[in-house]
């Protein structure tokens, strides 16, 4: 079996999730807050965030440290790049905010510098969040169902299936299949 391709690191696999305290976990277990993708171009985990739009992980990322500033592969400016082409305006801002150079010949709606954002705290407090665990209990209710209808002319009430009537038919089936049909099919061209 041969695997399909790179497997995620917990810290992005936590950022395509949206999962905040995954990112938590990450960072404060030592995750590389600058990894490289898969052609060498470090700043993954900003640029992921910023694709993905979560405007609370990509705080949490440049609270510790990420550049704002990070190349991918295509060029300079990939996490506001990111941001303008999906349309995720308070994370351009805020990454305005934080020093993130407009790559040359990068148009901004000027509306942008409007929105304003919390700044970021000096020193990053955030609590580790418990991992959401999913209910996958099913409950089950009894419920009684009702006799069935005696079996009269009125067509109304008839419902079900009469499975006398059935096994007769089947078996009739049966007898004839076996004289009609025979076991092998004919060869054909002959």
């Amino acid at each position: 079996m041969t695997k399909k391709g790179p497997t995620a690191s917990k810290l992005i696999a936590a950022i395509r999730a949206g999962r905040l305290s995954g990112v938590i976990n990450a960072l404060e277990e030592g995750a590389d807050i600058e990894e490289p993708d898969m052609h060498g171009s470090r700043g993954l985990p900003l640029r992921a965030a910023c694709f993905e739009g979560n405007l609370a992980i990509v705080r949490e990322l440049l609270t510790h440290g990420a550049n704002p500033n990070a190349a991918a592969s295509d060029g300079p400016g990939a996490p506001l790049r990111l941001a303008l082409r999906h349309e995720h305006n308070e994370i351009v801002a805020l990454l305005l905010q934080q020093g993130a150079a407009i790559p040359e010949g990068l148009a901004i709606d000027p509306g942008i510098f409007d929105i304003t954002s919390e700044p970021l705290p000096v020193e990053a407090i955030a609590p580790s969040l418990p991992e959401p665990v999913p209910d996958n209990s099913i409950e089950f209710t009894r419920t009684e169902i009702p006799p069935a209808p005696s079996i009269n002319n009125d067509a109304a009430e008839v419902y079900g299936t009469e499975t006398n009537a059935l096994s007769m038919d089947l078996m009739f089936l049966e007898e004839h299949d076996a004289i009609d049909f025979p076991l092998t099919p004919p060869k054909s061209g002959s």
